[in-house]
């Protein structure tokens, strides 16, 4: 893809991006970023119990790259069905690449602000159900225990 064709994309998801929203029923809000990110988003996370992601949003505000960026990454994993654990595997370099490095220039950590929000709200959710404190009894869907 030409340089001008993943600008236009990274606009576009910027401009009107995907899943984006308030995820009712979700397991996990992770907040991430701040102003030094170019933004900031929460990536709201509902887990199936058994590695796979159910549903994923995310909420959010800051420049264009920081925001196509993250809608870019919500539609990746979606569109892929990535597993939590490939969504751990997923690489930083490899992903600013994928938007394009001369995109993206000095501001990679704009670019990885949602992806590395969501490998926190993974690795939360995996530690709350380690710890218990996430529920999901089986054909019951899930619960959440305050």
């Amino acid at each position: 893809m030409e340089r001008k064709d993943r600008i236009a994309l990274l606009v576009e998801h910027a401009t009107n991006p995907r899943h984006e929203g308030v995820l009712e029923g979700a397991d996990v809000a992770m907040p991430g970023g701040g102003p030094e990110c170019g933004g900031s988003v929460v990536v709201h996370l509902k887990g199936d119990g058994n590695g796979r992601i159910e549903d994923l949003t995310f909420t959010g505000q800051g420049d264009t790259i920081s925001m196509g960026a993250a809608s870019l990454i919500m539609e990746k994993v979606r569109g892929e069905g990535l597993t939590m654990d490939e969504v751990l595997d997923l690489d930083y370099g490899a992903f600013v690449e994928s938007i394009g490095s001369d995109v993206v220039g000095s501001r990679t950590r704009n670019a990885t602000l949602g992806l590395s929000t969501l490998k926190s709200a993974v690795r939360k959710y995996q530690r709350d159900r380690r710890s218990g404190a996430l529920r999901r009894p089986a054909g019951l869907g899930s619960k959440r225990i305050e």
